[in-house]
């Protein structure tokens, strides 16, 4: 008998299930049936099932501690927790690491910049000024980042009639050059409280140009300065739609741009950036919360709106078709946002009865937490952290 030509789709399912989702969208163009894989139902079922497997294998942040960033009305607090499912809660003692003066008048919230720390370091900032430490836990260390020249040559007249609001968009390591950098995006608004109106692009006092700004950090140099690249911004605000992986800043671009809606990518060491459109099936308009995280070394987009979760990961940078909608889940009545992802690729969220509940990818299955938000207003945030012995300084030099 002749040998066959013939692969069973069983052999081929199971071989092209295993394989990253990279290698899969490229293999889409060798035959029509393998282009249509991810509309055929039995193989996205399968291929889900191998990410899933996988969760651990992947993550840099295995062995990780969880950490839960509480904005209370008075005071913001930061926990430790030892399992998964909240427990064991260790209040830490970290107090604001930055000084304030009377004529500051309004004291922002303390923030923590990332889903996670890099190299056992946190990017913190106060929301609504230009104030930023990069803190390392183990060692209770502060390494302060000095104003930058926007900041500190604004002349008198521009400060009468608008505030200088910095949006960080990246914080990572330049692993080309061992060196912690930031990325911030620099707004003038002017000082009208009802409006909050923007100042006039062109607007200039002196030799200063109150267009929006875009500033790099290094911590090896200890200074800023300015990039001259038009790029697009990320949603002011929301945090949770920006991060960082293997030398590269990436933030969710909703507005702001005619090349809306994509993911931007800025290169820490080429100082370039690109962009990756979005397909309509992997962004969904009018979502409530986005939260960008790393699943399996993919980048992964989580979306809720009216009730519905839906999950996507991208494949390849700068390639559109290379998303992919992995889960679709819902309605979950009592879900209001993702807070965060666990070392093993699970989802916290906020319910909207202000507890935390925990989504397992696994099972399907979501369980409220025994730990209740504190307040309303200010929802909570899980971090999760890397230990380094380190220091921030011994890191980058």
């Amino acid at each position: 008998m002749a040998p066959s030509n013939h692969i069973p789709d069983d052999i081929v399912f199971f071989v092209l299930s295993k394989l990253p989702i990279k290698s899969l969208k490229r293999f889409e163009c060798v035959c029509k049936s393998w282009s249509l894989l991810i509309e055929n139902t039995r193989f996205m079922n399968m291929f889900r099932n191998n990410f899933l497997s996988n969760l651990h294998c992947y993550s840099y942040y295995d062995q990780a501690s969880l950490f839960m960033l509480v904005h209370g009305p008075y005071e913001d607090f930061l926990y430790s927790f030892s399992r998964e499912k909240l427990e064991s809660k260790v209040k830490l003692n970290i107090s604001t690491p930055f000084v304030h003066h009377e004529e500051e008048g309004y004291v922002g919230d303390l923030c923590i910049f990332g889903f996670g720390s890099i190299s056992g370091t946190f990017c913190l900032y106060e929301d609504g000024s230009c104030k930023i430490a990069l803190w390392n836990p183990s060692r209770d260390e502060f390494n302060h980042i000095p104003p930058s020249p926007v900041e500190s040559t604004l002349p008198e007249a521009a400060r009468a009639i608008c505030y200088i609001t910095p949006y960080i968009h990246g914080f990572g390591y330049d692993l080309n050059t061992c060196d912690y950098k930031v990325i911030r995006c620099v707004f003038f608004v002017g000082r009208h409280v009802e409006e909050w109106d923007y100042v006039p692009s062109g607007d200039v006092f002196g030799d200063t140009c109150l267009d929006p700004v875009w500033e790099i950090y290094s911590l090896k140099s200890n200074s800023w300065r300015k990039l001259d690249l038009d790029m697009p911004r990320s949603v002011m605000g929301t945090e949770d739609a920006r991060l960082y992986m293997d030398g590269v800043c990436h933030w969710l671009c909703q507005y702001h741009s005619p090349l809306a809606p994509c993911l931007v990518s800025f290169d820490l060491s080429s100082e370039q950036f690109f962009v990756t459109s979005i397909p309509d099936d992997c962004f969904v308009v009018g979502a409530s919360y986005v939260y960008l995280a790393v699943l399996n070394g993919c980048i992964t987009s989580f979306r809720v709106r009216e009730n519905t979760f839906q999950i996507s990961i991208l494949g390849e940078l700068g390639r559109k078709e290379s998303w992919i909608t992995l889960f679709v889940v819902g309605p979950l009545s009592c879900v209001l946002r993702p807070i965060g992802v666990g070392t093993k690729g699970e989802i916290f969220f906020r319910t909207k009865d202000r507890r935390v509940a925990l989504f397992d990818l696994c099972t399907q299955m979501i369980e409220k937490l025994g730990y209740e938000e504190e307040s309303c207003s200010f929802p909570s945030r899980v971090i999760l952290y890397k230990e380094s012995i380190l220091p921030v300084e011994g890191i980058s030099s």
